[in-house]
């Protein structure tokens, strides 16, 4: 399900208004950015999303987001309707250099 305003706009107030990447703040500049980029089979729904700025979004090009990004994004979305997609989850508890495996695993599960 693709991202709809409403969405955006609860993703803006549960970020603070804030870039995701760099914690600048966004305002009529946000992008969405794809956690698992959808060049990998990452989908175009609120829980695959976060907002960033373009040259964020840019920068982090078709990388899976770090550990540190996953947490971050996991406390966002902690008790949010937006929730966390599934093969996110499998990437946070994959093992040091199985990360790909574990999200091409996670998302054939989903389809």
């Amino acid at each position: 399900m693709p991202v709809t305003p409403d969405d955006a706009q609860l993703m803006d107030v549960q970020q603070g208004g804030r870039c995701f990447f760099c914690d600048g703040p966004v305002g009529g500049q946000a992008t969405f950015d794809h956690l698992i980029p959808q060049a990998y089979g990452g989908i175009d729904d609120p829980a695959n999303v976060v907002l960033a700025h373009r040259r964020c979004n840019q920068r982090k090009a078709d990388r899976l987001p770090t550990p540190d990004e996953l947490d971050r994004f996991f406390a966002l979305r902690r008790s949010s309707r937006l929730g966390v997609w599934p093969p996110l989850r499998a990437l946070h508890d994959a093992d040091d250099g199985d990360e790909w495996i574990a999200v091409a695993q996670a998302i054939s599960q989903e389809r």
